[in-house]
């Protein structure tokens, strides 16, 4: 189940931290599975069960385990684990997490594209963009509310499709042969305003993740730009982040 290598620096019980957040991440354990008991798992890996309680007390402040008194340790469904290097579509994503998705659309309209949205997505200001707004729901519960802008040149008709029932990737591959494969985005946290807080069904100032991106398609094109506020208590973000040896990402000297 879980693989620890007792020759790595990386501590014992962060590697069976790693292991764990792995296997859910992968839907190999989903929300509601009982983990094995303390002692099997000290006996599976050979380790004590001091270092093994390390790592199950980490995951718990996480929010990936949760322990239930007089029961088993349980993985929890309190929060949803974003990649922010994966790069696939919200349906998608909540579909390898063996949950349905679906969305409420709350304004799909023509509008002209302000400054800041046309360079984004590098057309004249003022250029005519569909704005799409939409509450993504995963297994009917909010998660985020995401607002899309695309280039109404780039996709004719589109008003010809319901995207509370279309899955927007799918629509512009299959209709518009356009294929979004690049994606360029920033995090940062905010709080969330009353009438995003109610689309979202919490409370008015409540944390949420803002992710901004552009995307491009096979050649290097912008074609969308989306803003998403997803709801904190629900989602965490994972990254992994590489580096050469003793050389910063833009490969200058370490200091």
């Amino acid at each position: 189940m879980i693989k620890i290598d007792k020759h790595s620096d990386r501590p014992i019980y962060k590697q069976i931290y790693d292991g764990f957040f792995e296997l859910i991440e992968s839907g190999a354990l989903k929300p509601g599975d009982a983990i094995p008991s303390e002692r099997d798992l000290c006996e599976e890996l050979k380790i004590s069960r001091m270092t093994l309680r390390a790592a199950i007390n980490q995951l718990e402040r996480d929010g990936l385990l949760i322990r239930k008194h007089g029961l088993n340790t349980f993985v929890s469904a309190t929060r949803i684990v974003k990649n922010a290097l994966g790069f696939m579509s919200f349906s998608q994503d909540m579909y390898s997490r063996s949950m349905s998705a679906s969305s409420k659309v709350i304004r799909y309209e023509e509008r002209k594209a302000e400054e800041s949205i046309a360079a984004k997505l590098s057309i004249p200001a003022h250029s005519s963009v569909v704005y799409l707004e939409r509450v993504r729901l995963a297994n009917q519960e909010p998660m985020a509310l995401e607002r899309v802008y695309l280039p109404t040149q780039l996709f004719p008709e589109i008003f010809n499709f319901d995207f509370s029932t279309h899955s927007l990737y799918e629509t512009l591959e299959k209709e518009y042969n356009c294929y979004p494969v690049i994606a360029e985005e920033t995090i940062e946290s905010v709080n969330l305003n009353q009438a995003e807080a109610e689309l979202l069904g919490v409370t008015e100032k409540s944390p949420a993740l803002l992710v901004k991106r552009i995307t491009r398609d096979e050649n290097g094109n912008s074609v969308e730009y989306v803003n998403t506020l997803y709801r904190a208590d629900r989602y965490r973000i994972f990254l992994i982040r590489r580096r050469q040896h003793g050389k910063d990402h833009s490969g200058s000297s370490e200091k």
